[in-house]
């Protein structure tokens, strides 16, 4: 039996190849062989990408909408559809609402939260969304680091050893930021990439410092968007950055990044996301 085929039938089939191609061109092109940090665009909020040479991702805050998606899908690709962590810094909308939209399109693996108590319904209806789809919540101590690499581990620096913020009601909820670091081992010895201080301010960079911890590291996501009330002095010294990115949206109610934090930063290369769009490092 003879199968006829029509040239309309054919040149679906050639179409269909071809954007076949392409996808496969571009997922292979997001290979690589270092570590990316990728600071996203998603205006007035925090969202950072941490994606490993072996494809591992994760992702620290989500910002305040979907925006983060369309933020991901360039960074990731089309087929790299799964977040293996999630950290929620603390429990601000600017931090979490956009991973309703990303829970959405990616498979989410566990989620690390400080388990403050917080009174938003919006954060009640988190919990639950995550609850709901079983999705794995882990609440963070510095007894537990997370490696997602060969030789790359996500160091929780705060909460403080033997200190717990599970179920603490905060005045203000930005002290309560999850501060980890990206560092890594090598043969040498280790190698501290990057610091991610969520929304930390002034009182408990204080106590970070206070604990005796290293803090030291490549690069450091500014606290709090450049807030007035964060990167002190003492902790930019302690951190050492040999560059800095700060997380704000344009034209922000906030006023933010400040100009004495842009002052304290003038000695290294440093980039805002509200002027330089996406920043991406790689280690």
């Amino acid at each position: 039996m003879k199968i006829m085929v029509s040239r309309k039938q054919w040149g679906i089939f050639y179409v269909s190849a071809f954007f076949l191609i392409i996808l496969l061109v571009i997922q292979l092109s997001s290979i690589h062989l270092k570590t990316k940090v990728a600071v996203l665009d998603v205006g007035q909020g925090d969202a950072i990408l941490i994606q490993t040479p072996e494809h591992h991702n994760v992702l620290i805050d989500a910002g305040p909408d979907s925006r983060v998606v369309e933020q991901l899908g360039g960074q990731l690709g089309f087929f790299d559809k799964t977040i293996d962590l999630f950290v929620l810094t603390h429990p601000h909308r600017d931090h979490f609402v956009g991973f309703f939209e990303v829970a959405k399109q990616y498979r989410v693996r566990r989620v690390l939260l400080a388990g403050v108590a917080a009174t938003d319904p919006l954060y009640a209806e988190f919990l639950n969304f995550l609850k709901a789809n079983s999705i794995d919540i882990v609440l963070a101590s510095q007894e537990i680091d997370w490696q997602i690499g060969p030789h790359l581990y996500l160091d929780v620096l705060y909460p403080l050893e033997g200190q717990s913020l599970v179920g603490q009601i905060a005045q203000n909820f930005n002290n309560t930021s999850l501060v980890t670091r990206l560092a890594e081992k090598a043969s040498a010895g280790w190698r501290f990439l990057a610091l991610f201080p969520g929304d930390a301010e002034r009182e408990e960079e204080r106590e970070l410092l206070m604990s005796g911890q290293d803090v030291e590291s490549v690069l450091l996501k500014a606290g709090h968007h450049g807030s007035r009330t964060s990167t002190s002095l003492p902790f930019l010294q302690a951190v050492r950055p040999q560059d800095a990115v700060i997380s704000a949206g344009k034209d922000n109610k906030f006023g933010h990044p400040h100009a004495e934090t842009l002052e304290k930063l003038k000695a290294i290369p440093y980039w805002v996301t509200a002027k330089d769009g996406v920043k991406v490092f790689w280690f």
